[in-house]
């Protein structure tokens, strides 16, 4: 019975439009006055004209939703190009307007990720609301996602990545590879691809994803793909930024027939489409719809005849919930209530805004379930101007945002197609979600994946005679020195104090870090540094929610060192410039700690991301190699927390009584985890935070349940065990061996 009224709803509503779609939204009577909200719309001079189906058919449902209203809303939107104009002097203009201006109320865009910073920054300090129906980066999310101004209308692009390569799979691919964008947009598929391909068992013919720039010469990638192809069904995966990129991509990879490409969500643009059907047999392609469940793409293409581009359902929802937000405001003024509680600021502005009118709508649970068209939004109309809750289910499903904001939505619609025919049509193939519904599938249960990968471990004793423990040394390095970097000096100092917590004097342990974020301009905490605020599991240890560098002592900044001095500080030759180096002998045990950055060739950077310079694998197995030979340790424990840091774990394989744990494997990012919006930079990494918390917890639990507590917890990269064969069974062994509680 639902489903019969909802057609008939929609329906009604597709002829309304039918009639009005040309003439612009409908008019009300002069007698009425019309509540006028400015909004700036920011996009691409092609993308408006793409999307001007969906914008006229929002503006229509609005109008026809308050007909009977005497007080009606209308959007008024001034449009902004995004190619051309200057978003840094756009974003100071409509935050800061000329006297005389009209009051810019929000904005709807930008398009492209990499261009969304240049307006967000500038609307914080007013609060104003910015709608983004398609940026998806991941790193843009996490930063801005939890601010009340910023709203995001489709998930990250981590799934789409897992989309991508679950496609690829489900259709018998044996490889996959990547070619991704080198902009904020294609970062996000590089940082989670090899995660995926992990997760998802399928093998890499590229042990690093290609980094396109316009006018790139792929060829020579694609053929090495090709050749490292152990199947005959190799997917490229490519994730590029705009259609233009997609053009030229196209071209080059019509010379690899052999190749399957599988497009992210940019590529779904006409010309593109048809570009793509001249020169190749197969291609599939993804992107974020509307949802079929709800019946947009059903009811538009009834008007169109065609299926609604990238991004039409998520702005179609964005004016949408500004009228409703307007609405709300206009009845409710300053009480704004979320979960029953007043919503209050303790900066500047105090006042409650529209945006936070619109995050009271989609925060309610309760109330009418309503629809995206005119008479499911005459319906929310009338329930807010009555003062009841209203449950919106829009144009690309239904708007639920995630609880700690109200600003990010929780669970986007994607449309996985393939080449259509040759007028430049697509074929749908399925539709699906992260939750699923009766008419789209659930992502995780496409590709049956019942749990995350989970790395194997023999439990083969390992029997190296080991005498008791005698001593335990520690060295502990942050090879970073920005304030941008600040998780990495912060992480060090951590566990330093995890150390000094645990027995360790400061003879016992060799700190190397930059020391310079202490006084930093930007620390809004001058002379202390912090991996959480207001506490933790740890926080009793003086680990968590406190100064991690309190009372440490620092023996050496890290830019008074060479590359080669960390084998004299390993191996005990003290020196004049060095005077501070460990002294183990064969009975001691060895504990190893590194924050930083790493590289996709060789894991670990010495220095800062910028300088592209490495440690060395082959440098680390000859200072690990040398301490075997003079016996200068009993057991070694290498805690790494890099991008890539596998790379380590793999040079370090074969040598007896050496353990290597590492926050990624050797083909993937590591991921920052605690974000602090008052210092604007990442406080720690989840790998270093769980491994705190975990020790401070039990300071005797074995290696595999540190491993899995540290799997679970650590999104994005696959924390791996390389060694173990050579050091002893993870489930008997613990980590007493490096931490021993003081009484």
């Amino acid at each position: 019975m639902r489903r019969e009224i909802i057609n008939i709803s929609i329906l009604l509503t597709v002829i309304l439009w039918a009639l009005s779609c040309s003439k612009g939204p409908v008019p009300v009577e002069d007698t009425k006055k019309e509540v006028v909200l400015n909004v700036d719309v920011i996009l691409p001079q092609e993308i408006r004209e793409q999307w001007m189906e969906s914008i006229t058919m929002a503006q229509n449902a609005i109008a026809l939703a308050q007909s009977r209203v005497e007080n009606p809303v209308r959007l008024n939107l001034r449009y902004h190009n995004e190619d051309t104009e200057d978003l840094d002097v756009l974003g100071y203009a409509l935050t800061h307007p000329e006297e005389g201006a009209d009051t810019c109320h929000a904005v709807v865009g930008p398009y492209y990720s990499y261009n969304a910073t240049h307006i967000l920054r500038y609307a914080r300090d007013e609060r104003l609301p910015v709608l983004m129906p398609t940026c998806t980066s991941v790193e843009l999310q996490r930063i801005y996602a939890k601010e009340t101004y910023s709203w995001f209308f489709t998930e990250s692009d981590i799934t789409q990545c897992e989309i991508m390569i679950g496609a690829a799979r489900a259709v018998g691919a044996t490889d996959v590879a990547l070619v991704y964008s080198n902009d904020t947009y294609g970062q996000s598929f590089k940082d989670w691809f090899a995660f995926y391909a992990t997760e998802l068992d399928v093998h890499m013919a590229a042990e690093v994803p290609y980094a396109y720039t316009k006018g790139s010469d792929l060829r020579p990638f694609l053929q090495s793909v090709s050749d490292a192809a152990q199947g005959d069904k190799a997917f490229v995966l490519i994730a590029l930024s705009d259609a233009g990129l997609y053009e030229e991509v196209c071209g080059q990879m019509a010379g690899f027939p052999s190749l399957f490409p599988i497009c992210a969500d940019a590529c779904y643009e006409s010309r593109v489409i048809q570009s793509w059907n001249d020169k190749h047999s197969f291609y599939l392609g993804v992107t974020p719809v509307g949802s079929v469940a709800q019946g947009f793409p059903q009811s538009y293409k009834e008007l169109y005849d065609r299926l609604p581009y990238r991004g039409e359902a998520q702005v179609y929802d964005a004016l949408c919930l500004l009228a409703l937000g307007k609405t709300h405001q206009m009845v409710n003024g300053e009480r704004c209530l979320i979960n029953g509680k007043q919503v209050e600021y303790l900066q500047s502005p105090y006042t409650i805004g529209l945006t936070d009118h619109m995050r009271c709508i989609v925060a309610s649970s309760e109330g009418e379930a309503t629809l995206w068209d005119a008479s499911g939004l005459a319906t929310a109309f009338d329930a807010i101007r009555s003062g009841n809750p209203v449950s919106i289910n829009g144009a690309s499903g239904k708007l639920d945002f995630a609880p700690d904001s109200y600003t990010s939505i929780l669970n986007t619609s994607y449309m996985l197609w393939a080449m259509g025919k040759d007028d430049g049509s697509v074929e749908p193939i399925c539709y699906l979600s992260a939750a699923g519904s009766n008419t789209e599938a659930s992502v995780t249960a496409m590709w049956e994946r019942d749990k995350q990968w989970e790395q194997v471990f023999s439990d083969t004793p390992v029997d190296h005679d080991l005498g008791p423990v005698g001593s335990r040394w520690a060295v502990v390095v942050s090879p970073s020195t920005t304030w941008s970097n600040y998780r990495h000096q912060a992480d060090a100092f951590a566990m330093y104090q995890l150390l000094r917590h645990s027995g360790y004097d400061d003879d016992h342990i060799v700190l190397v870090v930059e020391d310079n974020l202490y006084d930093y301009p930007r620390n809004a905490y001058p002379g202390q540094i912090f991996v959480e605020r207001g506490g933790g599991n740890s926080g009793d240890a003086g680990i968590m929610g406190e100064d991690v560098r309190k009372n440490a002592v620092v023996d050496y900044h890290f830019t008074d060192l060479k590359v080669e001095d960390l084998a004299d500080i390993m191996t005990g030759k003290s020196s004049e410039r060095l005077p501070h180096v460990i002294h183990p002998d064969a009975a001691s045990n060895v504990f190893f700690f590194w924050s930083g950055h790493g590289g996709e060739r060789e894991g670990p950077l010495w220095g800062d991301e910028d300088a592209v310079r490495y440690f060395g694998k082959q440098r680390m197995k000859d200072i690990v190699t040398t301490m075997r030979e003079q016996n200068l340790y009993r057991r070694m424990f290498f805690a790494i927390e890099t991008c890539y840091s596998g790379r380590w774990g793999e040079a370090l394989n074969g040598i007896p009584d050496v353990l290597v744990l590492t926050a990624a494997n050797s083909y993937e990012p590591s991921k920052a985890d605690v974000h602090s919006r008052e210092l604007g930079v990442y406080l720690s990494n989840a790998f270093a935070r769980t491994f705190r918390d975990c020790i401070v917890a039990n300071n005797q639990i074995t290696i595999y349940d540190l491993y899995k507590e540290l799997a679970k917890t650590t999104n994005g990269s696959h924390v791996s065990i390389y060694n173990h064969a050579q050091y002893g069974s993870v489930y008997t062994e613990n980590m007493e061996d490096y931490f021993l509680w003081r009484e």
